[in-house]
């Protein structure tokens, strides 16, 4: 498969510290990729036209000089641009509306309260977005060095690995395959044993096959070393795999149902999205959904 081309990334930013994080990391994957960059801060609206309006002008001259620094500094091709509205909507309108191929987006962590990013701008834009989605955990704009794509050998999988190896194309990249054992539970007295043992070693088969078949034209660019199969549940699998090798970005697939106005964000998904371990690329399958109602954006 031939990685997605990547000629126009939307950046939402807050102008927090973390958007400022999502900011520098986009602009160094257009610098890399030649693309275009727009910059999109959401105000909500609601106020009085007078304070609205000077409210948009101050957020505008402010965007606009980031844009002005990107322009001079990196020799990219900017526009800024403000959205007046629900920022999850407006973020997903700007995308189709701009033609956008790339969306980042900042990590927002609350330790202890993972689920706070239920509901979240972060989960309502990663349900629906139609566009791979760069969640920005880093600070650092420097070049992604070691990448794990997380597989359960789905398409949308193999779409994560192939936008990852499109964006970073140097970087090492490791494959991960977590896996259970069919009634491993039942199977763990010691007078199963051999019976564990037999069925460990079919799944290990399993999962050996179904990564030969997944990497389908990439066997000789990804080294069998680089080729992890792990018996535990996928998202400790992913977070103890980190932890161990020091990874720059993780890429994973989202699993949508069309016919469904949202798409639904898969559990593991969700979980590292909310306390992300590091950058995070989370790549939909090509399937389109309905959109969400529109938001106005100027």
């Amino acid at each position: 498969m031939k990685g997605p081309d990547m000629e126009r990334i939307l950046v939402a930013t807050d102008m927090t510290e973390e958007g400022d994080a999502a900011l520098r990391r986009a602009a160094a994957l257009a610098q890399g990729l030649g693309a275009e960059l727009v910059l999109l801060h959401v105000m909500q609206g609601g106020l009085p036209d007078d304070l609205d309006a000077m409210f948009e002008k101050a957020l505008m001259a402010r965007l606009e000089g980031k844009a002005v620094d990107l322009r001079e500094r990196r020799g990219l091709d900017v526009v800024a641009r403000i959205g007046v509205g629900t920022d999850w909507m407006v973020i997903l309108d700007r995308i189709e509306e701009e033609g956008a191929d790339l969306l980042v987006m900042g990590a927002h962590r609350h330790p202890g309260l993972i689920d706070l990013f239920r509901g979240t701008t972060g989960e309502r834009v990663a349900k629906a977005c139609g566009v791979p989605l760069l969640v920005v955990r880093g600070e650092s704009d420097a070049p992604y060095r070691s990448v794990l794509v997380a597989t359960d050998f789905s398409l949308a999988a193999r779409e994560a690995l192939d936008t990852a190896r499109h964006l970073v194309p140097e970087a090492r990249t490791r494959v991960l395959h977590a896996f259970t054992v069919p009634f491993r539970q039942v199977l763990r007295g010691t007078a199963r044993r051999d019976v564990l043992d037999k069925e460990r070693r079919h799944a290990r088969r399993d999962a050996e096959a179904g990564m030969a078949t997944f990497l389908g034209g990439l066997e000789n660019r990804i080294d069998e070393s680089d080729r992890l199969f792990v018996e535990e549940e996928a998202s400790g699998a992913i977070r103890h795999e980190i932890d161990r090798t020091p990874t720059d970005l993780l890429a994973l697939g989202t699993h949508s149902r069309p016919r469904l106005s949202e798409a639904l964000l898969g559990s593991v998904a969700r979980g590292l999205m909310a306390d992300p371990p590091c950058d995070i690329l989370a790549v939909p399958p090509s399937i389109k959904v309905e959109k969400p109602l529109k938001g106005a954006v100027r």
